[in-house]
């Protein structure tokens, strides 16, 4: 699929918007070092947050580059797993199976942070997301901009 050099900055500058939101994202989550409730609701909220960036960077491949999305009852997986594929004449692939498997995760929490009340949080649960955000995010932020250095 051929683009025109317009249409291609305008899904690069998108993309770039978003790593830099989730740049922003970790360092809101530096700042919450307490583990009370509203220090656990802040933490899931940047998570959730954190997961809604990822999947519009995932939706404006599916939608500018892929062609469509496709809204089947498990959607938010398969446009995850859609991203570790290489589309041959389309595009590369966008995500290693390694990260997409790590980034389930968050989509799982996603779930859960919007059907329950903040102080149902487990902590554990939570903490363990926590501690590895850094280095998930980062390394989505390396996988994408590889992607984008691709197109």
């Amino acid at each position: 699929m051929r683009r025109n050099e317009s249409e291609k900055n305008e899904i690069i500058s998108f993309l770039e918007e978003e790593l830099s939101n989730i740049t922003r994202l970790l360092d809101e989550i530096s700042e919450c070092k307490d583990n009370s409730r509203v220090y656990r609701r802040a933490k899931g909220s940047i998570l959730h947050d954190f997961y809604n960036a990822c999947e519009r960077i995932f939706e404006t491949i599916a939608r500018r580059i892929n062609g469509g999305l496709s809204l089947t009852q498990q959607w938010h997986k398969n446009l995850l797993y859609q991203m570790t594929i290489e589309i041959k004449g389309v595009r590369p692939a966008v995500l290693s199976k390694t990260l997409a498997a790590e980034l389930d995760e968050y989509l799982a929490f996603r779930h859960l942070f919007r059907n329950i009340y903040g102080f149902e949080l487990e902590s554990k649960r939570l903490d363990k997301l926590v501690e590895k955000f850094a280095k998930i995010a980062k390394s989505f932020q390396q996988e994408i901009q590889g992607f984008i250095d691709k197109l």
